[in-house]
């Protein structure tokens, strides 16, 4: 598969150990819409690293965002925030990425992934939820009455 990269508008760095994508995303969702945050993650082991990328709407937003954050003290550590380079992408592990409407194969019985049961002498195989298809929906063309003069 190939890799994907995200780009984001603003740099994050000197983030507090422990600190997650959901916790990026949340420190920037009163600036404007999170359309995505990661932090770099070690290539071999997948551990965040204490940096990362925001992508936030409306680029203005990305400027107060920036003003509002930059310098910050978040987890004991003073956060440091920048609008960045084009150039700038992170590697998204596979685990992180979007599933593809294939269906996935774990270590689960079958018929039981799709009831949302592993079982457990699966031997730590992963297991995805199954996904769902959305529900159709109807449209229905009413004719309006003739408006009044």
């Amino acid at each position: 598969m190939r890799e994907q990269k995200f780009r984001g508008n603003v740099f994050v760095a000197n983030l507090p150990k422990g600190f997650t994508d959901e916790d990026l995303a949340k420190a920037f969702d009163p600036y404007g819409i999170v359309v995505g945050a990661f932090l770099a993650r070690d290539a071999a082991t997948g551990t965040p690293k204490r940096h990362g990328l925001v992508n936030i709407a409306p680029e203005r937003a990305a400027s107060e965002a920036v003003a509002a954050l930059n310098g910050m003290e978040i987890g004991g550590r003073r956060i440091e925030a920048r609008l960045a380079d084009p150039e700038m992408a992170l590697t998204i592990p596979s685990r992180l990425q979007p599933h593809s409407d294939a269906p996935s194969r774990s270590a689960a019985p079958r018929g039981a992934a799709s009831r949302g049961m592993s079982n457990g002498a699966s031997g730590g195989a992963s297991y995805s939820a199954p996904t769902r298809t959305p529900r159709p929906f109807v449209v229905e063309r009413v004719s309006l009455p003739p408006r009044r003069a």
